[in-house]
């Protein structure tokens, strides 16, 4: 239930980000055309949400607990309670129990195998400004993407331009598309968005990876507001 609500709340949060714009037809003092938009919720859908994958959410505790003993998982299913076994590659380290402590678990299937996301937290000791080795100031923008300066007085700059320009590209075509209002234009206009917002976080998550490599760890970084 807590899944099919939070994707609700989404989709109602991504419709209002975009309205549904039209050409009311009159035109402005220099001979263009007045364009008005509507902000849309969740009367908007075509059809209800489903889930083409199947997929649950377990409590631990509840529905679903570790047996560090055997490395497996007991799980509780409409057939009483099961014990399976798992492959884990690369995150054994996060099933001490004695160090991290386990939430809630996802269940997933993809192409006939299923898949589990497993929330663990931990604590760790407070981060002390004297365990610095960097100090690194970084200011966002459109020409730059980043614009960064450090103790040492260095700078590192990434360019924006290419960015910019598939952005713009983006824009025109979801304007076409926002003019012709067409059901297909609609279902492209989704498809659109999606892959401009996959495109853009891949786009930060690269250059966050590049900052990290480059100064390492114990660095303070300081966005805007400089």
């Amino acid at each position: 239930m807590k899944t099919v609500i939070a994707r609700y709340k989404t989709v109602k949060t991504q419709l209002f980000q975009h309205p549904f714009r039209y050409d009311t037809g009159k035109k402005d003092g220099k001979g263009r055309g007045i364009w008005a938009q509507i902000y849309r919720d969740l009367t908007w859908l075509w059809q209800p949400i489903n889930f083409k994958r199947p997929q649950l959410d377990l409590q631990r505790g509840r529905d679903w607990s570790y047996l560090s003993a055997t490395n497996q998982l007991s799980l509780n299913t409409l057939n009483g309670r099961r014990k399976v076994d798992f492959v884990c590659k690369g995150f054994d380290q996060y099933l001490d129990q004695t160090k991290w402590k386990f939430g809630s678990l996802k269940m997933l299937q993809l192409r006939g195998k299923w898949y589990i996301h497993l929330s663990a937290t931990t604590a760790i000791p407070e981060f002390e400004a004297e365990q610095a080795v960097h100090v690194v100031g970084i200011d966002r923008g459109l020409r730059f993407l980043a614009a960064c300066y450090d103790e040492k007085g260095k700078s590192i700059l990434f360019s924006g331009q290419k960015i910019l320009r598939k952005r713009r590209k983006y824009k025109k075509l979801r304007a076409e598309l926002q003019a012709k209002g067409t059901k297909s234009a609609k279902r492209r206009l989704k498809k659109i968005g999606q892959r401009e917002n996959r495109w853009m976080s891949d786009v930060n998550h690269r250059l966050t990876k590049t900052l990290i490599d480059h100064y390492g760890s114990n660095t303070i970084y300081a966005l805007e507001d400089l």
